[in-house]
Parts: structure tokens; C-alpha cells; sequence
């Protein structure tokens, strides 16, 4: 479980360069029956330097933190596509089989707990809120933070969760820009959920 959590924080905290391509283009995730289009102009991220950045980052909260995690191996980066640095959506599925009906949602207020406590740590100041949302028939539970320095406003984080066959999906939006996160919402949105397990 931690190792989910660890995840989660590192594509929050770190933005990667790498870009490839700028053409919109239509993304599928078998593992959930997910497809999503993502929005004309914005670069789609070269998923070896995404690779590099979150072991790298492990390193950085190992030492920070004192957590001595290392990564499972079996999180899987999906796609991530962004605007500029800090407007960015990363998506990403971990392997999660619950030991009990309703384990998933009984690990979310630690998870939020945990990243909240990360920014903290880093010297940011941190205005939190949750709530719910529904796509294509799927509810997620939605993390919202708005993040600040020394007065000063640095970027919006939004992250989606939901459980889906077998998955911790994860959606993390980040952003420094309105026009920039309603186009990341609208993508999102308007994504489809088929061939989803029971």
C-alpha cells in the first residue's frame, strides 16, 4: 500500500520533459477499458524519462523521509500528455487486490493523508478539498489542492481515483493555468469506460 502512495506523490511532485508528439490522439488502456483523446497541442511524454524521474524521486523521499520503500515494479504509466511544465495530466494504474470488500475505499483518507503531509514537509502550504465525480457510469474520488510558497501561488493538483478491475487508477492533473486544467477536465470527461469486470 505504501508503495501506492509513493507513486501517487512522485507524479505529483515531479514534472518531466521528454516530449515526443503534439497532435491530439486517441489513447487506450486494455487493463480498464479505458480510451481517452487527448487535446490537440499538447505533448504527449516519453514514458523512459518518466521512468528515470520516478525513480529518482523515490531517492528523493527515501531521503527526505525516512521511508525506505523501494518501487514494486508493477505500477504501470499509462499516458501523460502536458502543456508546459506544471499543466500536466499523468495517468497510471497499480496492481491492487483487496483482502476485503471496501479495503480500496478504507486506504483513500491515508492516502490523502500521506500526500498532503508531503507538501507540508516540503515548505508549501496546502488548501485541500474532496469530493466525488461520475464518468462514463464510474465514480472517482477527487483530491483537489491548490499549492502555495512564501505567499505566492505555485499550481492546482487535481487527482481522480477509482477502482477498476482490479486496478488502482490513478488521474492526476496539475496546473497553472484555468484554461489549461478546464482542457485536461474536458479530456477526461469525455473519456469512455468499455469491457469493465463485474
Amino acid at each position: 500500500m505504501k508503495n501506492q502512495i509513493i507513486i501517487i506523490v512522485l507524479f505529483i511532485l515531479f514534472s518531466t520533459g521528454g516530449c515526443e508528439k503534439q497532435k491530439s490522439e486517441e489513447f487506450n488502456a486494455k487493463e480498464i477499458g479505458w480510451t481517452i483523446n487527448t487535446p490537440k497541442n499538447w505533448k504527449i511524454e516519453n514514458q523512459r524519462k518518466i521512468s528515470n524521474d520516478i525513480k529518482e524521486g523515490l531517492e528523493m523521499i527515501k531521503k527526505n523521509n525516512d521511508i525506505g520503500l523501494s518501487l514494486s515494479g508493477k505500477e504501470i504509466s499509462l499516458i501523460n500528455f502536458q502543456k508546459n511544465e506544471l499543466s500536466k495530466l499523468q495517468a497510471t494504474i497499480i496492481p491492487f487486490k483487496e483482502n476485503y470488500k471496501g479495503e480500496w475505499n478504507d486506504k483513500y483518507p491515508l492516502i490523502k493523508n500521506y500526500i498532503y503531509s508531503i507538501f507540508i514537509s516540503q515548505g508549501f502550504s496546502v488548501d485541500s478539498t474532496s469530493n466525488k465525480e461520475k464518468i462514463d457510469g464510474i465514480d472517482f474520488e477527487i483530491f483537489n489542492m491548490k499549492i502555495s510558497q512564501n505567499n505566492r501561488f505555485l499550481m492546482e493538483q487535481n487527482m481522480y481515483r477509482s477502482y477498476i478491475n482490479g486496478y488502482d487508477f490513478i488521474v492526476n492533473m496539475t496546473n497553472d493555468n484555468i484554461t489549461y486544467k478546464e482542457q485536461m477536465l474536458k479530456a477526461l470527461r469525455n473519456s469512455k469506460f468499455t469491457n469493465l469486470k463485474e
